[in-house]
């Protein structure tokens, strides 16, 4: 799966607006130095997630951001359909014409795909960003190293049918 950078962009500043819900608003000029974001570009970010109203922002000396409504009810996969209009590359490809000579209602590239499809979404679902934060707050505070990629596995033995 590939999240763009306006994607990775707005999860890591929603997820710095959650952390920080406590100290009242926080200023785009905040999010982006500790997030390493240009802030003209989070400023464009920012934008979208307020239109969809999972952000307030207001202007002014006591101006910033805060989430619109309870971290609890905000889901990855919300910001991400907000930011990327899809929540996985998949949507391209299932959204082709299936040019395979059985057709796409036979197509066993098509159902691995959906199947694809619908795990991220039901994960990106489930994942609030209240639960991010706590995890976030987890690794810092038991200093967990999490590993750039899932370890190698072996891979299952594809099952071949008979004839």
């Amino acid at each position: 799966m590939k999240i763009s950078t306006k994607g990775e962009y707005g999860i890591r500043a929603m997820l710095y607006i959650a952390m920080h819900a406590d100290h009242g608003p926080v200023t785009s000029h905040e999010i982006a130095r500790h997030q390493g974001i240009p802030e003209p570009y989070l400023r464009q970010i920012l934008a979208l997630l307020s239109k969809e109203r999972l952000i307030l922002s207001n202007r002014g000396p006591q101006g910033g951001h805060v989430l619109s409504k309870p971290a609890t009810q905000i889901t990855l996969r919300h910001i991400l359909l907000t930011l990327e209009g899809q929540t996985t590359p998949i949507d391209q490809i299932l959204s082709l014409p299936c040019t395979i000579d059985v057709g796409p209602e036979h197509c066993a590239i098509r159902e691995i795909l959906l199947e694809v499809k619908e795990s991220v979404d039901r994960i990106l679902s489930s994942i609030s960003l209240a639960d991010m934060a706590s995890r976030q707050r987890e690794i810092l505070d038991l200093d967990i190293v999490v590993p750039h990629d899932v370890p190698d596995r072996k891979p299952s033995p594809l099952v071949v049918l008979p004839d």
